[in-house]
């Protein structure tokens, strides 16, 4: 099947625990949405695409992430980027020198749980 073939299955399977969860709105559906679909294109199959977002998903709420759908798609993006880049470290070390214009504590933390993160 191709991706745009699965798109409607898809958008429902993500989109549950969005909405029961944290009663996402259609735009933080179609950003998360979006994101997955990045996600699913840079790794080898639909079930590693989804293992690593139900993984993000419980990561979200363990650890009762604030703005947990914009963590989510975040991270979503950034999995995907380190996918492509074979290279996780490096794509975290890219985000974190590219992606603000000072580092701060913050960024540290989510380049640390970033590098650390096995899913």
């Amino acid at each position: 099947m191709l991706l745009s073939q699965n798109s409607i299955r898809i958008y429902a399977c993500i989109s549950q625990p969005l909405i029961c969860f944290w009663n996402a709105s259609a735009d933080q559906l179609d950003e998360v949405c979006n994101a997955y679909t990045s996600l699913w294109s840079s790794v080898s199959s639909e079930a590693q695409a989804r293992d690593i977002y139900d993984s993000l998903v419980a990561i979200a709420l363990t650890d009762d992430k604030p703005f947990p759908i914009s963590w989510l798609a975040s991270e979503l993006h950034f999995e995907a980027f380190a996918a492509t880049t074979n290279d996780r470290q490096w794509a975290a070390l890219m985000e974190l020198e590219h992606g603000s214009k000072a580092v701060t504590d913050t960024e540290l933390d989510i380049y640390n749980e970033r590098i650390s993160r096995e899913l």
